[in-house]
């Protein structure tokens, strides 16, 4: 008679999303209600449930070089259980989607499926409708790296995304909207910019693409390519225009693409969400945590971090839940006992990311400085810790991923080399204001929804319309940093797990080839070798 929570952790490809559906699935069908009345929309609360996972899949999954399905977002799935223990709702909270990988991708992984889901034909002439044609080369910011997967027809996968829409509630309007925003998504990559001679100004290079886009969108192709090149910019309270040249526009387009995809993303869940509440009375809920897997890469970043930090904190939350109960029943039992605090082990480490001066609070304050640079960033960090701290070091020459790197993080899992490069830009994330104001007054409806809580340009200047909400905050206030967001998340996270009974599954990979039916030897030893 208490909550639950079932912790699924283990490295990239051991398989713990594969628990994850599975286990979900086992909980809908026991838990089920079999009354019609019960019927919400095309499909029953059970099927909902489990149509959750190819909606999330095709926006927040991707392949990897460890893993053909691998998801770039972090998930907790609560589901909520009446007083006679039946299934009375469910709802997701996600975590941190890896917003980098809309537009670039290294050479043997892939985007994000839905983009390759939509080329495929699966939905019979929507490919046309999108303006898509059926070359996927032509889209730069989803062709970098693979585009097929060996033993997936991206076809029939766009078939049971599309399906699972429906039983889900999307009206086909909605649906129709996130595959605009999706597509829009790959045109606006492929718009081009030329520089002028000697002036520091871009002009269109060609209007095609951005024509494409803005059909999608709903919006005035030429005021989208003034507004990227030429964007009115608030100093004071007077409004200027500011000349860009093409590797800023090329940025900021960059930028727009990521918070699209991220911010539809969100709005998606936020729709599981209302769907897959019924109303009842909720006593009980069993929560299913699936987050990416500890990550050391040959270039790791702030993602990583981020990432890693996450499984820290859980590792920590293991070590402190079995060993000090363990150690509590020594005492019931007698056994004469000096009691250790295990989930110390881990402290040193979480206090050097987390803590008052710590790297993500140095992060935080380097990002409210208009002259940060990577540089400072970096310099900042080692003054505060490089030889004062025992987990932060310089990166060791050989090491993965040291010869990008700045500073190197003794974690729980292994030594880790970060790069700081771009990390103040991925932390205040910034966007083009012009182009959001646009964005909020085109006639895509989903695409206003999304941005209607940035403030753009601030709201004041457009008569007090639609685009002005949320535009009359304080200076400062509507600001919210990514590793400020990010930390609220994580600590929410870790009250409501110390609030229920947890669970640990640990998945193994079992083998490096991702061969079926195969168990690697390193990996029988590794079993062998568990408490």
């Amino acid at each position: 008679r208490e909550n639950q929570s079932m912790l699924i952790t283990g490295e990239s490809g051991a398989g713990k999303t594969e628990n994850t559906k599975k286990v979900i699935a086992y909980f809908a069908n026991v838990g089920a209600s079999t009354k019609p009345s019960e019927k919400k929309g095309k499909g029953n609360l059970e099927d909902q449930v489990v149509q959750t996972n190819p909606v999330l899949e095709a926006f927040g999954n991707a392949k990897t070089v460890r893993n053909d399905n691998s998801s770039r977002f972090g998930k907790f799935i609560r589901i909520h259980f009446g007083p006679m223990g039946k299934l009375a709702g469910a709802d997701i909270e996600t975590y941190l989607l890896e917003k980098a990988r809309v537009i670039s991708q290294q050479p043997l992984e892939r985007s994000y499926h839905i983009f390759y889901q939509i080329m495929s034909g699966g939905v019979p002439g929507l490919t046309d409708k999108l303006l898509l044609g059926n070359d996927i080369t032509k889209f730069y910011f989803v062709s970098q790296g693979k585009t097929t997967i060996p033993g997936v027809d991206d076809k029939e996968e766009f078939t049971i995304t599309d399906e699972a829409f429906d039983v889900l509630g999307f009206s086909a309007d909605e649906k129709f909207d996130i595959y605009r925003i999706t597509a829009a998504v790959m045109h606006i990559g492929s718009m081009k910019f030329k520089q002028r001679p000697r002036e520091e100004q871009c002009e269109p290079d060609g209007m095609e693409e951005g024509e494409k886009t803005s059909h999608l969108l709903g919006l005035n192709a030429a005021d989208l390519y003034k507004n990227l090149s030429k964007p009115r910019i608030k100093v004071g309270n007077e409004f200027v225009t500011q000349g860009r040249n093409a590797a800023q526009v090329s940025y900021s387009i960059g930028a727009l693409a990521k918070a699209m995809f991220d911010r539809l993303f969100k709005w998606m869940v936020k729709k599981l969400n209302e769907t897959l509440d019924t109303q009842q009375k909720r006593q009980h809920f069993i929560g299913v945590l699936d987050i990416a897997g500890f990550e050391i890469f040959d270039y790791n970043g702030f993602e990583q971090l981020c990432i890693n930090f996450t499984n820290e904190k859980l590792q920590q939350f293991f070590n402190h839940h079995m060993f000090v109960l363990e150690q509590e029943e020594y005492k019931r039992e007698g056994i004469d006992w000096d009691f250790i605090d295990f989930g110390m082990d881990l402290l040193a480490c979480i206090e050097l990311i987390e803590k008052p001066m710590g790297i993500l609070s140095i992060l935080e304050e380097e990002s409210m400085f208009p002259k940060a640079t990577d540089k400072t960033f970096e310099d900042k960090l080692k003054t505060n810790h490089l030889g004062k701290h025992p987990n932060f070091q310089a990166p060791k020459p050989g090491a993965k991923g040291a010869s990008s790197a700045h500073f190197a993080i003794v974690h729980y899992a292994g030594t880790v080399a970060y790069s700081v490069t771009n990390w103040l830009e991925k932390n205040k994330d910034p966007l083009n204001d012009c182009v959001v104001d646009q964005f909020k007054h085109g006639s895509n409806k989903v695409l206003q929804i999304i941005f209607e809580d940035h403030p753009g340009l601030g709201g004041g200047d457009d008569g007090g319309g639609k685009g002005g909400k949320g535009g009359g905050r304080k200076k400062g206030s509507g600001f919210q940093t990514v590793s400020g967001l990010y930390r609220e998340q994580l600590n929410k996270l870790m009250t409501t797990l110390r609030q229920t009974q947890p669970h640990f599954v640990r998945c193994i990979i079992p083998n490096e080839t991702k061969s079926p039916g195969i168990l690697s030897s390193s990996t029988f030893f590794q079993l062998l070798s568990l408490p």
